[in-house]
């Protein structure tokens, strides 16, 4: 009988599968530029309601509800109707200035989680309540509010902090999740921890990549390390991609297997060193991550075609987004991508491929002034646009902003 994801949870210890990952040759500095439709099709257009009391910028993010198209636009979320119309204007900077929300697909719920400030919590502090997470007391360090998507006042609703919130955790499914940060510091009261825990509700059921959690050599000194959990294109199959590591790793049912790995050149290759002489403190590290600005930190997502790979690369001190053509095995650098006629002049990777991708979908929001730059490219001859994009440059001085979905091709 083959065993569930979640039935992974009753196996005493982690199984990592022996097996030879698909292997992606990439220079960073060799990857070439393309056309945009050399890698995207399917485009459909859904313009979206002007807001008359605040002006757009170009940084939004994305979610998309059962109903509604969430447009997260820095100090407040536009929900809009799946044709278009601007339903809520929901401001939440009156929670603090350093909140921001986090989306829960599974309940279709804005989360508003934050520290409360009327507590300074310390390193020692945080360590603390990481270690005794499911402790009540922790409550009173946090606060929480939510807004249901499904009830149409979206008013704002306390409510307790969880476990789930404390720990910052990833939801796999149902009430199973997992964490993915990484600490080392001497404080700890245990020496053994996991770069992957798997958790339900508040007991602890699995872990993955064990480290020493009191002075692991590569993570001393490390800040804002992380495991990365992220759903695939099959249910059930998650990819896990590590700190300092060049293989992309899948879990699904009780094992993890490798299933790409990264080779680069030299010139991008952590050395051996890094990996056996600890820094003796942070400026110390601060300084070889400075110097060695190209080194591999971390494969931190991938997306999966047929035909085409997507993945987002971090280094010491820099950063890069490339695909990887199967087909042809070139690598393209997607900062080197331009767009042209046949996607309409429409920027939707060429800045980044910064979009929401759900169902193998991606979904891109252009803002008013992305569109008039787009519009000029035209000099007003909208002969053999999309009924939507001329509606959308009607007032081309002031277009209306647009969600853009499209496909990354397969073939």
């Amino acid at each position: 009988m083959k065993i569930k994801i979640l039935q992974l949870l009753l196996i005493l210890s982690p199984i990592l599968a022996i097996c030879q990952p698909i292997k992606i040759y990439l220079s960073p500095k060799a990857a070439g530029g393309a056309n945009q439709s050399l890698f995207i099709d399917s485009l459909k257009f859904y313009p979206l309601e002007k807001s008359k009391s605040d002006s757009w910028t170009r940084y939004n993010g994305l979610n998309i509800t059962t109903n509604y198209f969430l447009v997260n636009d820095n100090a407040f979320i536009r929900v809009y109707s799946k044709t278009g119309e601007l339903v809520k204007e929901i401001r939440y900077k009156k929670l603090g200035e350093n909140v921001y929300p986090r989306y829960d697909k599974a309940k279709e719920q804005l989360i508003f989680f934050y520290p409360n400030k009327n507590y300074e919590l310390t390193a020692k502090d945080r360590i603390e309540i990481k270690n005794d997470f499911a402790n009540p007391k922790n409550e009173k360090y946090y606060k929480k509010y939510i807004i249901d998507l499904k009830d149409s006042s979206f008013a704002f609703q306390r409510k307790k902090p969880t476990a789930f919130d404390i720990l910052n955790a990833y939801n796999l499914k149902d009430d199973y999740y997992c964490t993915y940060e990484i600490s080392v510091d001497k404080n700890y009261k245990d020496s053994l921890d996991y770069e992957v825990k798997i958790y339900k509700d508040n007991r602890f059921v699995k872990g993955y990549f064990p480290y020493h959690k009191q002075n692991e050599i590569r993570y001393l000194y490390a800040s804002n390390v992380v495991a990365v959990t992220q759903e695939t294109n099959t249910p059930g199959r998650f990819y896990i991609t590590r700190p300092y590591t060049d293989t992309i790793y899948a879990l699904e049912n009780d094992s993890i297997t490798p299933a790409y790995q990264l080779i680069l050149p030299m010139d991008n290759s952590i050395p051996k060193s890094f990996f056996e002489k600890p820094f003796k403190n942070a400026t110390e590290r601060e300084n070889f991550e400075r110097n060695n600005g190209w080194f591999l930190r971390q494969i931190y997502t991938i997306n999966e075609r047929n035909r085409f790979l997507v993945f987002t690369i971090g280094f010491m001190s820099n950063y890069g987004q490339y695909i990887y053509d199967r087909k042809t095995t070139a690598a393209y650098n997607i900062h080197k991508v331009k767009s042209d006629s046949t996607t309409y002049f429409l920027p939707l990777i060429d800045n980044g491929l910064n979009s929401l991708e759900t169902s193998g979908k991606y979904y891109k929001v252009l803002d008013p002034e992305t569109l008039k730059k787009v519009y000029e490219q035209y000099k007003g001859k909208m002969d053999g646009l999309p009924v939507e994009l001329k509606n959308s440059f009607k007032d081309p001085k002031n277009p209306n902003p647009l969600i853009v979905e499209f496909i990354i091709k397969n073939n």
